[in-house]
């Protein structure tokens, strides 16, 4: 009798066990097991400036984490092109089985490569998920996959959405995740906020690019998509104009000094470019393209999703941060 009832009780707790699977960094990184991972706090050590003292940021699932280059930095070629201090948007996940933190986010690829063709500029880059490291900061990911991380940042800080709103986002929880591993799985493209082609040479405008899911996004377009094409979660105020971002450019003291790199100038040959001279002095124009959203309300939008109007979202607020463990 003793083995039958060993056998039933073997075959109860396998059926009706927690279900939950040993997650691994390879799992998630190589795989894109991202459904396996545990929806667990993350005590994310967050900095205001690059001098400031580090804060622990508790974060769950699906908040938004931001990050900036300093203008004395090597980076702040890209601090001066994206307005604001925020230049880079990623999002929480969750933990594998070891307790190490994992996000999101759409990035350049290694390479860092662009190409023109009759899509027009290209840059090849897509959406990765990457190890964040474990609570506090104490242990570093067993692997470093990452070619651009976290680490290059000087500041970073994170939000959440507002109660009701993450509420409603959590109701769609399994179509976020399954699209997220699918967008993985299928190495979803970046795309640049603009159109730039050989027939701008031509037309002197350039279009900024707005238009949902379906031709890959930029590092903040793809979480304000996914979130209101997917999540049913509309966020307010987190688009730039065109004539807003012309002006970045032509009259804000650090907006007048972005610029693009020779290597990718196909207005001027072989030279460095400020963006206020393409608009003030070669008569280049930036034009909004309106779109209706997936949205309850079917909302018109014009302009681009950008990393600091995100963060000043009313929608977004503050997260408590919390004591470190003697």
């Amino acid at each position: 009798m003793k083995p039958i009832i060993l056998l039933f009780s073997l075959w109860f707790f396998a059926g009706c066990g927690t279900g939950e699977t040993y997650i691994t960094q390879r799992d998630i990184e190589k795989d894109f097991k991202v459904d396996a991972l545990h929806y667990e706090t993350y005590y994310f050590p967050a900095k205001k400036s690059d001098n400031a003292p580090v804060s622990y940021l508790p974060l769950k699932p699906y908040d938004l984490i931001f990050a900036g280059h300093d203008f004395n930095s090597t980076y702040a070629l890209l601090a001066f092109a994206t307005p604001g201090k925020y230049t880079h948007t990623l999002m929480y996940l969750g933990k594998d089985s070891e307790g190490f933190a994992y996000g999101i986010e759409m990035n350049g690829d290694k390479n860092d490569s662009y190409s023109l063709d009759r899509h027009g500029l290209q840059i090849d880059g897509r959406l990765y998920v990457y190890c964040l490291g474990n609570d506090f900061g104490t242990k570093e990911c067993p692997q470093d996959l990452y070619h651009n991380g976290l680490e290059t940042y000087d500041y970073k800080w994170a939000k959440t959405l507002t109660p009701p709103l993450y509420e409603n986002l959590m109701k769609h929880q399994k179509e976020l995740i399954h699209t997220i591993k699918e967008d993985l799985t299928h190495s979803y493209p970046t795309q640049l906020p603009f159109h730039i082609g050989w027939d701008t040479l031509l037309t002197k405008k350039i279009p900024l690019v707005d238009d949902g899911r379906k031709n890959g996004a930029d590092c903040t377009a793809y979480f304000v998509t996914l979130f209101e094409e997917v999540g049913k979660v509309c966020l307010e105020d987190v688009r730039m104009t065109a004539a807003e971002l012309e002006d970045y450019y032509l009259y804000d003291p650090i907006g007048e000094q972005a610029k693009i790199p020779a290597q990718y100038n196909i207005f001027s040959k072989d030279e460095d470019l400020y963006l206020s001279t393409l608009f003030n002095e070669m008569g280049y124009l930036l034009t909004d393209t309106s779109r209706e959203t997936q949205c309850p309300t079917h909302q018109i939008v014009s302009g681009v999703p950008v990393p600091q109007r995100l963060f000043e979202s009313p929608d977004l607020i503050e997260i408590t941060p919390a004591e470190k463990p003697l």
